[in-house]
């Protein structure tokens, strides 16, 4: 669950640096991509069964190779 205040936190933090359209748009995409790949990462763990990093309990790991 995602914890409003601590959101709204680092959005004002990052708003003091915000000047510009182009700011924002800038701020928009990186805070996208950042949203994104943690979404990605997450449902790739779910779907292997392990985190990154971690030991498999199976043969294949992440590579996709095979003995």
């Amino acid at each position: 669950m995602i914890d409003k205040k601590e959101l709204q936190t680092i959005a004002k933090a990052a708003g003091k640096n915000i000047k510009t359209e182009a700011d924002l748009n800038e701020f928009r995409q990186i805070l996208t991509k950042i949203t994104v790949e943690a979404a990605l990462n997450v449902e790739l763990d779910d779907h292997l069964g392990f985190e990154r990093h971690e030991q498999s309990t199976s043969s294949n790991n992440r590579n996709g190779s095979t003995s």
